[in-house]
């Protein structure tokens, strides 16, 4: 009975190992690969949290060894014991800041459901939205070196060469793919004052995706054209403007990691915005998109699939490359 229990806490901390090294892997692909974080980030962050699983996995392993090759217990030497207790503290430590993360998150999400109108009132009076810390995360993004990152775009980026933004220090570019059509593109700099901007532009027109846009929610003008400015903070004061808005077939995002309710930065971001100069569609005739059709609730009401589909329409919906563009 001694050494079974002993082979299953063996095999048992074999498995830990296997299934913490397989979360590890999709974690750093989804946060890398999907959300753009920086890998270093990335591998900062994660770590701590792979601490007490390997050490979980460690232990059942010390013990089913013994148990299962009936090994005598001797006494550990000083440096070992050492090495042993700093290491019980570090997963202490790490236990606690995770639970420490976790309820501060849970608190502020119950805290912003709970007290929805006040929360809008501060956010008007104040001028910027107080969010909780993870929701900055996705602003992070990480990006790779030019050449890099445009190779095979499906759209021609607007050129920035004659712009404010060929002042600024090129931090590099992230492309993303929709629906396998390499669509958008993220290029970061640094300002002069040290601030991180980054621009997200979509060709919509490459890929075929539309998109439909509040008219109550865009108060602001870019070029005479509808824009959302959305200015965050977390409590830790991190904090990310941003300035969104469409022209023809382009979706455009422009942020900054500054709070432009503290920081005068509002001014420099709408005219970095209204710099950009006209894109040029990758798919320049391509039939218009249907306006969306709202429905009582003021949403836009989703078409149904129609009923018989030519093989043309079958080819575009299993690659949106094929799409008839002339």
């Amino acid at each position: 009975m001694k050494k079974a229990i002993g082979t299953l806490l063996w095999l048992a901390g074999h498995i830990i190992n296997g299934l913490t090294l397989f979360s590890a892997l999709i974690y750093l692909f989804g946060a890398v690969v999907w959300m753009h974080a920086p890998l270093v980030g990335v591998l900062l962050a994660g770590a701590p949290m792979l601490l007490p699983p390997l050490a979980l996995a460690w232990l059942c392993r010390r013990i089913g060894r013994r148990l299962r090759d009936d090994l005598p217990v001797l006494p550990a030497s000083r440096q070992k014991r050492w090495l042993l207790g700093g290491l019980a503290v570090a997963t202490a430590g790490v236990f606690a800041m995770l639970a420490r993360t976790g309820v501060n998150e849970y608190k502020c999400s119950i805290d912003r459901s709970r007290n929805a109108a006040t929360h809008a009132a501060e956010t008007q009076k104040n001028g910027f939205e107080l969010v909780c810390e993870s929701a900055l995360a996705q602003y992070d993004v990480g990006l790779l070196p030019n050449l890099i990152a445009t190779r095979n775009l499906a759209f021609t980026p607007v050129d920035l060469s004659h712009t404010p933004f060929a002042q600024f220090e090129s931090l590099g570019s992230r492309a993303e793919t929709v629906v396998d059509v390499r669509s958008r593109l993220y290029r970061g700099f640094r300002m002069p004052d040290g601030h991180r901007l980054i621009l997200f532009e979509q060709d919509m027109s490459a890929d075929g995706s539309t998109s439909w846009r509040d008219p109550k929610d865009e108060p602001e003008r870019v070029n005479g054209h509808p824009a959302r400015l959305v200015v965050m903070e977390d409590p830790t004061g991190k904090a990310v403007s941003l300035l969104s808005w469409m022209e023809g077939r382009r979706d455009y995002q422009l942020w900054v990691d500054a709070n432009i309710a503290r920081v005068p930065l509002r001014q420099q971001l709408f005219a970095l915005a209204a710099s950009i100069p006209k894109a040029v569609p990758a798919c320049p005739n391509e039939p218009p998109p249907r306006s969306a059709r709202l429905g009582p609730d003021g949403q836009p009401v989703k078409e149904p699939m129609p009923q018989v589909l030519t093989q043309a329409q079958l080819d575009t919906l299993g690659d949106k490359s094929k799409r008839p563009c002339k």
